[in-house]
């Protein structure tokens, strides 16, 4: 792996031709994605009485993820998909906030969410070509990724604090269009060149899904994201049993703070392990915060164990990115990372959606006992397979990052 950018390369990446004009609004636009979880589950609960409710409609919005890759694909020949797409969420949970039955227009509005992370993407290779400055753009780009998903929680619980939560969903709604409208608008500025290979045979085919292999990484990123979605959802529901709702903001925020730790550790090392035994040791640490949250005596000693835990979080994704890197030609490593998201989404609805009935019927400590233990046995699966790799061939097992 690259050893970490210096400063001043940041900047000389924000100073390209309209790269802050694009990142910006793209920032504001990303921001209602670490919003949206806990503003979803507390409007639900609040309108229907139900935890079980508030998760099914986390765990729907997380299921229609399956259809980034083929937005993902037609916003990339057609960019003024993109606004449309978020206008068309924006207004579906607006409705979602203001009317009595919330789930099936969080739903809907799944179906919309515009794939802002894989447009940006394509924005920094487009902004830094003919130059050096790519992989600090995308250094940059998920250090500011992963602050956004530590202040979104933030955010959400001081709003949940004082107000409604439906003004949280609002407030998500309307970052989620303006900031699409923004990085639209700045990347039409710019111009770009035409796309290749529009064809309606391209935009359908498997592309990198015909790698076994990168099946087996993304299920990984399935457990992984059922675990990460537990975790959330069981704070949430600790706090409010607790007489603080507000705090699962900051709960929330402490995974983060542990993710952006863990990232900023992780690159400043060079590893040549199999990727196995790096999911394997990674999923184990989390796996066993989830445990010990499960005997957390209160809300202080959980957001401690979980901010902990947290550091795994990015480091997870970084080595599931460079796996996917690693198993799929060039021109289908931008959908194999989007494929990443998708998996590790689709693990986030599962999860959401048990940990909601857990909690309903058990609370939060047997959620997280759950999923601790899942993520555990996938672990120990992981360091095994990872184990007969550097036995068998071990020449080849130690891919480098």
């Amino acid at each position: 792996m690259p050893t970490p950018a210096e400063a001043g390369s940041y900047r000389a990446v924000l100073r390209l031709p309209f790269a802050l004009r694009i990142f910006a609004p793209a920032l504001a636009g990303r921001l209602a994605y670490g919003l949206l979880p806990l503003a979803t589950l507390f409007t639900v609960s609040q309108t229907t009485g139900s935890y079980a409710a508030a998760g099914l409609a986390v765990a729907l919005f997380g299921l229609t993820s399956v259809t980034l890759p083929l937005k993902a694909r037609l916003a990339d020949r057609h960019p003024m998909l993109l606004p449309l797409l978020a206008l068309a969420c924006a207004v579906f949970l607006a409705a979602a906030a203001l009317l009595p039955w919330p789930v099936p227009f969080v739903a809907v509005a799944g179906l919309a969410a515009p794939p802002l992370g894989p447009a940006m993407r394509s924005a920094w290779r487009s902004l830094t070509e003919g130059t050096t400055l790519k992989e600090r753009a995308y250094a940059l780009d998920a250090i500011a990724e992963e602050t956004l998903y530590l202040l979104g929680p933030l955010l959400t619980g001081l709003l949940i604090a004082i107000a409604p939560a439906r003004w949280a969903l609002l407030l998500t709604a309307f970052l989620l269009a303006a900031g699409t409208i923004g990085m639209t608008a700045a990347t039409a500025a710019r111009g770009r060149p035409a796309p290749a290979g529009s064809d309606a045979r391209q935009v359908f085919d498997l592309g990198p899904l015909r790698s076994f292999r990168l099946w087996r990484v993304l299920a990984v990123l399935v457990v992984a994201g059922a675990g990460i979605s537990v975790a959330f959802t069981a704070m949430a529901v600790a706090a409010q049993q607790a007489g603080h709702p507000g705090a699962a903001g900051p709960l929330e925020a402490g995974v983060g703070a542990g993710s952006v730790v863990g990232g900023l550790l992780w690159s400043r090392r060079r590893h040549t392990r199999p990727r196995a035994l790096h999911f394997g040791g990674l999923l184990g640490l989390f796996g066993a915060g989830l445990l010990a949250a499960a005997a957390a005596p209160g809300l202080l000693t959980l957001g401690v164990v979980m901010a902990l835990a947290g550091v795994a979080v990015s480091p997870l994704y970084v080595a599931a990115y460079l796996a996917a890197d690693d198993l799929t030609p060039p021109e289908h490593r931008t959908e194999a990372s989007t494929w990443v998201n998708v998996a590790a989404n689709a693990g986030s609805a599962a999860g959401a959606a048990a940990a909601g009935l857990l909690t309903d019927l058990a609370g939060p400590a047997t959620a997280f006992l759950a999923a601790g233990t899942l993520l555990a046995a996938t672990a120990l699966a992981a360091l095994l397979s990872g184990s007969r790799a550097t036995r068998n061939h071990p020449s080849r097992a130690a891919l480098r990052d």
